[in-house]
């Protein structure tokens, strides 16, 4: 098991810095009555935001309901899955606890409304509200004034070294004290990094400084096909700078990149490797993406901590002798350079019609341009003649036609 995930504090009295912090947000729940300002919580990632309101809900017998605020962006899924909550408060339980992680995830180009129509949800909250932010994003601003705010600070030197100690005594293992100074500054206040860096240690790297610290995908997966052992390649995943992420609440191209599952299906398909190991490791990619599905539809975070486990064991034993060669992409550039050279050629087409039809590129090239090169094909016209009838430059004219001459209907 991962020590963070092991040695996550149950009760408040067992975590470890910002007391003044935990001792404004347990007052703030103690007084509570209908209307009370939601609060926000301020911080760096591992300082102990996410396992406070945990750790609050099962002390004092709340039903929690936490939500990954970055997943619900827009103001159509924000009202559709809070207001329930607000409204239906003696249907949920008498005492729920209404958790928003990472605020500051809904406050991109793609909010669509969010912060705004968030803003409008909690003015009268008839349930406890705590939301959590990574940042002090300048686009949290306006939801700050609604809330009270409470900030986390980067765990002290003195208490990580404290809690390390317990730690190592628990596991029986003994830290040379070169090394302890080594986590500490690589922690760097960061508790959840703090456990996971000593746990890499402790699996069998030699001093601090070798520990895979935030390991980009593309090493992670040339590393990970030639890790050793079992516990090697678990300990790249854990190390990773990526995660497990579904692409139904949208990505960016850096957040695509980043996504693990897709890095390995992508350097699958793309490697020169055994067919029937390669259908082996898509079965177990294929597995893995069909928990982080459920996890995130049902909000079954917990799911998402095993899938280390399962990627480690199933898939190294997948490619046992494979040599597996990252890919950013999904489709060999045998077959993706054909796709964007037609692509190219089409485009141009899409561009002159859409101008002479007064529509747009994307209403003219999902709804018209198929139906017309259906019918192009199928009817005999000269493509030739359709073409040089566009106006194009003799370049551009040939490789339409030979894009379109190319497509094939059924």
């Amino acid at each position: 098991m991962i020590w963070s995930d092991v040695y996550r504090p149950a009760n408040i009295q067992d975590m470890v810095g910002n007391e003044a912090a935990r001792m404004s947000v347990i007052k703030w729940l103690m007084n509570w009555v209908d209307g009370t300002r939601p609060i926000l919580l301020i911080g760096p990632p591992g300082v102990g935001k996410t396992t406070l309101v945990k750790a609050l809900a099962y002390q004092y017998s709340y039903d929690l309901i936490e939500m990954n605020a970055s997943d619900t962006r827009n103001r159509a899924v924000l009202t559709e899955t809070i207001v329930p909550i607000l409204t239906n408060r003696s249907l949920i339980a008498e005492k729920t606890l209404l958790f928003l992680d990472e605020i500051d995830g809904i406050s991109g180009r793609q909010d669509a409304g969010g912060i705004e129509s968030l803003i409008a949800l909690i003015k009268e909250p008839t349930v406890p509200i705590l939301m959590a932010s990574n940042t002090k994003d300048s686009k949290l601003k306006g939801l700050a004034k609604f809330c009270k705010v409470v900030e986390f600070d980067r765990v002290h030197p003195s208490l990580l070294l404290l809690y390390l100690d317990r730690i190592l005594e628990l596991e029986k293992r003994n830290m040379r004290f070169e090394d302890k100074a080594a986590v500490l500054k690589t922690a760097n206040g960061d508790l959840r990094s703090l456990l996971n860096i000593s746990q890499a240690r402790m699996s069998g790297y030699e001093s601090a400084r070798d520990l895979p610290l935030e390991i980009d995908i593309a090493q992670a997966v040339a590393n990970f096909s030639t890790a050793n052992t079992i516990v090697e390649a678990k300990q790249i995943l854990m190390s990773v700078d990526g995660g497990y992420s579904d692409p139904r609440f949208g990505q960016s191209p850096e957040d695509r990149r980043k996504d693990i599952l897709y890095a390995f299906f992508s350097s699958l398909v793309n490697s020169n490797i055994d067919s029937e190991k390669m259908a082996e490791a898509l079965d177990v990619i294929s597995m893995c993406d069909t928990i982080v599905g459920r996890a995130y539809k049902n909000r079954h975070w917990t799911l998402l901590k095993y899938l280390n486990d399962i990627l480690s064991y199933a898939l190294f034993n997948a490619l046992s002798g494979q040599m597996l060669k990252y890919s950013q992409y999904s489709l060999p550039w045998q077959i993706s350079a054909p796709l964007i050279s037609r692509h190219l050629a089409i485009r141009g087409l899409i561009d002159i019609l859409a101008d002479e039809a007064n529509t747009s590129v994307s209403k003219l090239s999902a709804t018209y341009v198929p139906y017309l090169l259906h019918i192009l094909l199928r009817h005999g016209f000269s493509i030739s003649r359709f073409v040089e009838g566009l106006g194009l430059e003799p370049k551009a004219s040939e490789s339409l036609i030979k894009a379109i001459t190319g497509l094939k209907f059924r």
